[in-house]
């Protein structure tokens, strides 16, 4: 190519890739809301300012697949161009319009029709972690973002109505909760009331320290509550910003917990208010080998109380009287998460289902002994279940506040439990590789005392990440509907799919959250990698109907991947620059910082915390390859070169290591001074 064609072509690149990173696109047509699904709005974070993820109309099935935002391209694959979105980043409805937080590319109205992008609001050198708040009466959107700032955007453009700045700065999700004529968000050591018109301070509440959770509301009692970095939970009266109560519930200390079975985090999760009962669920992160100390072998609410009445510092869950901030009840659940490697991230929060009769229950995952298909050889892993929680002592005859009923619902392990949500009997959970879907359709009282005996359930249409296994017989269809099953790393019922046979290349754009959201008449799915699948009432596969795609491209990044396929790697490469080498055979050299065995593989990381960060992988199916423990071999202290392709792992590049000639050690750790 001469050299002014290759400045041309260079110069259109760059243009064109400024010009799909503006501020805002032009507006597309809107969707009329539907006046029959007006009970549906899931307007912020958690569907309303108590958190519930409960909305009361289930969207009918059979569903198809409407479209698919930042998700596959026409054919099944990874687009260029795609990206993760932020942890607990959930849709928001309303206008006809569909709200997504995306971190450093600012926030997404997409039409909720077709899913095509009306508008995208950036905000130079800063960030949109949390979930936005939509307000109809003003047709505002009211976003927060990483540097405090709360702004009020026009829901219709993207433009900027105004703003207030709190001063503080924070890389936590901490979604805003807008109720009436006021937003509520926390930020640095406060928690802020602002008036949604004015944009101007009502009150500040000083917390003391780092307010680590959004703040969720009481209408019936006029409270704000959060949890702080101490680990105390803030109740805060929402008149004027004074304290009403402050507890922790808590015997562990505040810090990463890791394996250390002293400390607790409530980072990166949040409040849930029970109206009708005066509780607020609040929950703890714990080490990870609370998902050995709890045995597999406890299997009825007698024993799970009295394990946690004895063993407090395992208690992850906590039921609080909104109206002194005692506790209320013991919540029967065990702790768990979806993680790996020594690293269990905060475990999913109850979802309150309200009933016709003035009912109220909690939806959780629970653990409690072990269920086909794993029964026969069962560790504590495999002993997690969808729970349901009766409240008080009448809702369900013979059952204590805080005791739980088996639900029937899809196998996932104990270090792989979904969040959940919840429309009509409709009760969603989301997985890492897999949305989890099921009709409630038996929860008579005589049900649920044992997984034998579980609250009945239907299967609804599932959703997998990568389609990997022909299991319809027909390869790639253009509708993602396979009624026969669904396959990835294991065997699910049959649903939809985003990409096609990309096993877990998809896992470079991780955020350890999946979750389900239901708004208006529509079912939006959010994978793990960031995909947004919308689904509606309608035959799956009529008229082989292909869903809207909106696919994204990034020129410069596609050029970039380009020149680099084509040059050889450097001999050795440093753990650091791992990722840019993804699908590539190369050396990475690293010191060890962080060995485990978590007995399903060895994790070699080169940081510890280890997230974030390249790590080397040695599965117990190849230990027998080794001449001792892997774990043996390598140490924290060592620095090693390892060999092989760079693939992805929850979000991190990794390598896979099936022989030991791939890992060379070539420094030893540093004797200590006294040795």
């Amino acid at each position: 190519m001469k050299r002014n064609h290759f400045f041309v072509f260079v110069v259109l690149i760059v243009v064109v890739s400024w010009m799909m990173s503006a501020g805002s696109a032009p507006a597309l047509e809107s969707e009329a809301p539907s006046p029959s699904s007006s009970a549906n709005v899931w307007n912020q974070f958690g569907g309303n300012a108590q958190r519930t993820h409960y909305v009361p109309n289930a969207i009918p099935t059979p569903w198809r697949l409407q479209w698919i935002w930042n998700g596959s391209d026409a054919n099944g694959n990874i687009p260029s161009g795609k990206f993760g979105l932020p942890r607990n980043s959930q849709p928001v409805v309303g206008g006809g319009r569909v709200y997504v937080a995306a971190g450093t590319r600012g926030v997404y109205a997409i039409n909720n029709l077709n899913g095509r992008v009306v508008w995208n609001r950036q905000f130079a050198g800063d960030a949109v972690l949390s979930t936005p708040a939509y307000d109809g009466p003003t047709n505002s959107l009211y976003v927060v973002t990483r540097n405090g700032i709360l702004y009020r955007l026009h829901a219709s453009t993207g433009a900027i109505l105004g703003q207030y700045a709190t001063g503080q700065r924070s890389n936590l999700p901490l979604p805003p909760a807008l109720v009436d004529t006021r937003v509520y968000f926390s930020m640095g050591r406060y928690v802020h009331a602002v008036n949604k018109q004015t944009m101007r301070r009502i009150w500040r509440y000083d917390a003391g320290g780092l307010v680590e959770t959004p703040p969720a509301y009481s209408a019936s009692r006029g409270l704000v509550v959060v949890v702080a970095r101490s680990l105390h939970v803030h109740a805060i009266r929402a008149t004027n910003g004074t304290r009403a109560w402050r507890v922790k519930p808590t015997v562990l200390q505040p810090g990463d917990p890791g394996s250390d079975i002293n400390r607790a985090t409530a980072r990166n999760g949040w409040p849930v208010v029970a109206e009708r009962h005066g509780v607020v669920f609040v929950r703890y992160r714990l080490h990870w080998e609370s998902l050995w100390s709890w045995s597999h072998t406890l299997v009825d609410n007698e024993q799970w109380r009295a394990f946690l009445e004895n063993n407090p510092e395992e208690q992850a869950l906590f039921a609080l009287d909104l109206d002194d901030g005692s506790a209320a009840f013991i919540p029967n659940v065990g702790n768990g998460g979806f993680g790996d490697g020594g690293y269990l991230p905060i475990g999913p929060m109850p979802v309150i289902k309200h009933f016709p009769d003035n009912t109220e229950v909690a939806y959780v995952v629970m653990r409690g002994g072990c269920a086909p298909p794993v029964e026969a050889s069962c560790d504590p892993r495999g002993d997690s279940h969808l729970g349901e929680m009766v409240l008080d002592e009448v809702t369900v005859p013979g059952y204590q506040a805080g005791y739980v009923r088996y639900i029937r619902n899809t196998f996932f392990p104990t270090d792989e439990q979904p969040f959940l949500s919840m429309a009509g009997d409709h009760l969603f959970a989301g997985h890492w590789e897999a949305g989890i879907a099921h009709r409630i359709t038996d929860r008579s009282p005589a049900r649920g005392d044992s997984r034998y005996n579980p609250i009945t359930t239907a299967d609804l249409p599932h959703v997998v990440a990568s389609q990997d296994n022909d299991a319809c017989g027909t390869g790639f269809r253009q509708h993602r509907y396979c009624d026969l099953g669904l396959h990835n790393t294991r065997i699910w019922p049959g649903g939809f799919y985003n990409y096609w046979q990309k096993g877990a290349v998809y896992d470079q754009y991780w955020s350890e959250y999946a979750s389900w959201v239901v708004g208006g008449n529509t079912v939006y799915f959010v994978s793990t990698d960031g995909a947004v699948l919308a689904f509606r009432n309608g035959h799956p596969t009529a008229a082989n109907r292909a869903p809207q795609l909106a696919v994204f491209r990034d020129p410069l990044a596609a050029l970039e991947g380009v020149l680099r396929s084509m040059l050889p790697p450097p001999a050795v490469i440093s753990y650091q620059e791992a990722a840019r080498y993804a699908g590539r055979e190369v050396t990475v050299e690293g010191e060890l910082r962080y060995v485990f065995n978590n007995r399903q593989g060895v994790l070699l990381g080169f940081s510890n915390p280890h997230q974030g960060t390249f790590k080397a992988r040695i599965m117990r199916s190849v230990w027998s390859n080794f001449e001792a423990p892997p774990e043996q071999l390598y140490r924290v202290g060592m620095t090693v070169r390892v060999r092989g392709v760079v693939t992805w792992y929850q979000g991190d590049p990794a390598i896979y290591v099936q022989q030991p000639e791939q890992i060379v050690v070539i420094a030893e750790p540093a004797l200590a001074a006294n040795e």
